[in-house]
């Protein structure tokens, strides 16, 4: 993959800098913001939204430290996750995101991986206790902070793992999305519509019925959600 041109490095911040610097702000943001506006159902909302922000935010220092590539587009041996791509498991992906963040607090790094209303999951006890079971968000593996993407404000990068595709539940494991699916959500753990996270460091409340539309901005024809 194509890493950011010399001119650019020189021009001011690279782009995964800049991207750091936006997701710390949106972090910031959402914490000084009021979460009990709406109910608790929208201050959960805010929390899962908030998750998804410092998940990103931990997956893009790790992007600056690795050529602008995160985990999975980085071989076993060279420190990343490529090779788990296939293991239909996601949580390699995460623990080597978290692992790269030593000096960060251990307990509250594993509690962001569970969605409040995730009644399923339960946050793990350590880094290596970690498995697919403490994590509500599903990842996708073939998103890139590389510049032959005009625009990782489209580019899905995470979300929430209760997705419907033709109108069944979707598994764990490895979900192939082609811009001609039907995704949705199934509604079990946010009614109507579900949490999404961008390459960018935004992330953003999606309605039921909506996902077709993001999926079909995908800059590659078929994605590869690591669903846990």
């Amino acid at each position: 993959m194509k890493s950011l041109s010399t001119k650019a490095k020189i021009n001011g911040l690279t782009l995964i800098e800049l991207l750091v610097v936006i997701a710390i702000i949106a972090i910031l943001a959402a914490i000084l913001l009021p979460a009990t506006t709406g109910g608790p159902r929208r201050a959960y909302r805010v929390v899962c939204l908030n998750n998804l922000k410092q998940i990103n935010l931990g997956f893009l220092i790790y992007a600056n430290d690795y050529n602008n590539k995160f985990p999975m587009q980085v071989p076993v041996v060279n420190g990343g996750t490529m090779e788990f791509i296939q293991s239909d498991h996601v949580f390699p992906h995460f623990e080597k995101m978290m692992k790269h963040l030593r000096e960060t607090n251990e307990a509250q790094v594993l509690k962001v991986l569970v969605c409040p209303t995730d009644k399923s999951r339960q946050v793990a006890t350590n880094y290596e206790a970690l498995n697919d079971l403490n994590i509500s968000y599903f990842l996708n593996a073939d998103a890139s902070c590389t510049t032959n993407f005009v625009n990782p404000s489209q580019i899905i990068f995470d979300g929430e793992r209760d997705l419907s595709l033709n109108h069944q539940p979707v598994k764990a494991g490895l979900l192939a999305v082609t811009t001609n699916v039907d995704l949705n959500w199934t509604g079990e753990l946010h009614p109507k519509g579900g949490n999404l996270a961008f390459v960018d460091g935004h992330v953003e409340w999606s309605r039921e019925n909506e996902l077709n539309s993001l999926i079909q901005k995908q800059p590659v024809a078929t994605n590869r959600f690591c669903i846990p």
